[in-house]
């Protein structure tokens, strides 16, 4: 057999063995290993708000304080420190935060820019009637007017934390530089501008202590909504 017969002979006996060439690879060639999937790192929560826990701890202690003062000048309403109790008593009503104003609210959709917003701004319980001063403001930018149905022609209804409902009783008129909307029904009112109205309903139960308010038919507004600071 010829010398150039046996050398390709050999290769294909070597290749039937199951030995790898080494044509072309590197000595030890090892595949490159696996990745692992990343796992999600999971959030850390929120750090808690202190501040707003001081805030409202400082809001219990002038309660609280209200509280003792109240019940010095029931104990001894002619003590020899009724007189300062009582002026401290009256600047710590005006401190706490159920004499703040609420806030506002719109009366129509927010993405309406022509719905003005709307909030109490006291109450005046009465005998015969509660006494509610409603404000009405167009936040508008723009040059724009706001609309609103007014309460003289489209009724108020309040309804107290129990569930009570108390009618509206009368309402006063648009003021006289207020014009009516060209929209049916509707009060217009320029951008920037805030207007007060007097509102009376039915007189609220002694146990009374918050309430809302909100038109008692075709209601889209969101309720504007009270707290009454009584203090025995």
């Amino acid at each position: 057999m010829s010398r150039t017969l046996i050398i390709p002979a050999a290769i294909l006996l070597l290749l039937a063995a199951g030995v790898p060439p080494t044509h072309g690879q590197g000595r030890g060639a090892r595949r490159a290993p696996a990745r692992r999937p990343a796992q999600a790192t999971p959030r850390p929560n929120p750090p808690p708000r202190p501040e707003a826990d001081q805030y409202w701890a400082a809001q219990r202690n002038i309660e609280a304080a209200i509280q003792q003062l109240e019940a010095y000048l029931r104990r001894a309403p002619e003590g020899d420190r009724a007189a300062t109790a009582r002026r401290q008593l009256a600047a710590l009503r005006g401190l706490s935060a159920s004499a703040a104003l609420p806030e506002w609210v719109r009366m129509g959709e927010s993405f309406l820019r022509d719905a003005p917003e709307w909030r109490v701004a006291s109450v005046d319980p009465q005998p015969d009637r509660t006494r509610l001063t409603v404000e009405v403001a167009c936040r508008r930018e723009d040059g724009g007017d706001c609309y609103f149905r007014p309460f003289d022609s489209s009724p108020l209804v309040l309804v107290d934390a129990a569930g009570r409902f108390h009618p509206m009783l009368e309402a006063s008129a648009l003021p006289a530089d207020v014009r009516r909307g060209a929209r049916e029904r509707q009060a217009a009112v320029s951008g920037g501008r805030a207007i007060t109205f007097t509102v009376d309903f039915a007189p609220l139960a002694a146990d009374a202590a918050s309430g809302q308010i909100y038109y008692r038919d075709d209601n889209q507004a969101r309720p504007a909504r009270f707290t009454l600071n009584r203090h025995r």
